[in-house]
């Protein structure tokens, strides 16, 4: 490698150099990091890094995310996240590491083929609650540089109960599927202060990432007890994405029961990547279908449900709704079935004219 001006090239890949902050435990933390994290990341299809922290070293990447950073195949394992970005980080890597969030999102441009390219960064500590020595970071770019078709291992089952607030942060929607996770009906939890959802202890970690979410205009998840009165306590993922008005928020709730021995099985890791890539995806279309609030019986929509419909207004046809979220095509068609029921409507043109509050025929499917 060798350096000109303020950049530095190598293997064809430019980086641009500026000073690094020292912090603690830097470079890669001497103890190393869980080995199931390590084999997981490095064969996962999503474009996933392992970071060591605080120093966003990367210690593992998936082919897909080595792609994305260098295209002509120069390392990317050694080196940090920031000598591959034109831009500042936003600040929230130290909320992180202090404990005040256990995920972030960070709009960040990485030089791709020499080109800044606009890349949605997701950082999550590989622990929530106890070593926050590394975190998993999910790079969502353009599609067309994400690689080939991703398909989600058999067995592996991520969905996610999705909603939004007012302003007032005060539950307006939510899906249908908040039954099977609290054993109360969508009625029973619209109406009531986002942070009713949650055990008390985890209100004021909830109320940080929120104004976060409203200073940052970025979205944090967290780890979080979930708890109505009458039912059993529940431990999720929360993901919030800030909406206007100020503080509103789109959130998504996944059970992390299944991940909890993230750290040392290879099945929970393998769980826990997917799992907060659904979540983000879950969260977008929750912050998407928001716009739609007087739309009656959205509220009866399931997450996966939502996010077909949402994708279905984006302009994507069901073959391609089938490959992003790794359902068959008559999966996805019977999905559409069961939301044409639940909105009295009898067609993919009819769901999208009510959706964006029109009459107008000509509006293709």
């Amino acid at each position: 490698m060798h350096r000109t001006g303020g950049a530095s090239v190598e293997s064809g890949v430019v980086a641009v150099s500026r000073p690094h902050q020292e912090r603690p435990d830097d470079p890669v933390p001497s103890a190393g990091p869980p080995a199931a994290a390590l084999a997981v990341v490095t064969g996962s299809p999503l474009p996933a890094l392992l970071l060591a922290l605080p120093s966003e070293q990367i210690v593992a990447a998936s082919p897909v995310a080595a792609h994305l950073l260098s295209p002509d195949g120069g390392p990317v394992v050694g080196r940090l996240l920031e000598d591959f970005t034109v831009d500042e980080p936003t600040g929230a890597l130290e909320l992180l590491w202090a404990g005040r969030l256990d995920g972030y999102e960070a709009r960040r441009r990485v030089l791709h083929t020499g080109t800044p390219v606009p890349v949605t960064v997701w950082v999550r500590v590989v622990h929530g609650r106890v070593d926050r020595r590394y975190a998993l970071a999910l790079l969502l770019p353009d599609p067309a540089l994400g690689g080939g078709t991703v398909q989600r291992p058999e067995g592996l089952r991520a969905e996610a109960v999705v909603g939004s607030t007012d302003a007032h942060l005060i539950v307006d929607r939510i899906s249908a599927d908040v039954a099977a996770l609290l054993d109360h009906d969508p009625g029973d939890v619209i109406g009531l202060s986002l942070f009713r959802l949650v055990h008390p202890d985890d209100a004021a970690a909830v109320l940080r990432a929120v104004g976060h979410g409203a200073d940052s205009g970025l979205g944090a998840s967290l780890a979080v007890r979930v708890q109505l009165v009458g039912s059993g306590v529940q431990r999720c993922q929360l993901v919030l994405l800030p909406m206007v008005p100020v503080p509103s928020v789109a959130f998504a709730l996944l059970d992390e029961e299944s991940a909890s021995d993230a750290s040392v099985s290879a099945l929970g890791m393998r769980q826990a990547l997917w799992q907060f890539d659904q979540g983000l995806r879950s969260a977008t279309a929750s912050r998407l279908a928001a716009r739609n609030r007087t739309v009656p019986g959205l509220s009866r929509l399931s997450g996966r449900e939502l996010e077909i419909v949402t994708r279905l207004m984006e302009g994507d046809r069901v073959p391609a709704i089938a490959e992003s979220l790794f359902l068959s095509p008559s999966t996805v068609r019977n999905h559409l079935s069961a939301v044409f029921r639940k909105l009295r409507v009898r067609s993919q043109q009819e769901l999208i004219c009510l959706l964006r509050g029109t009459d107008d025929p000509a509006i293709r499917p």
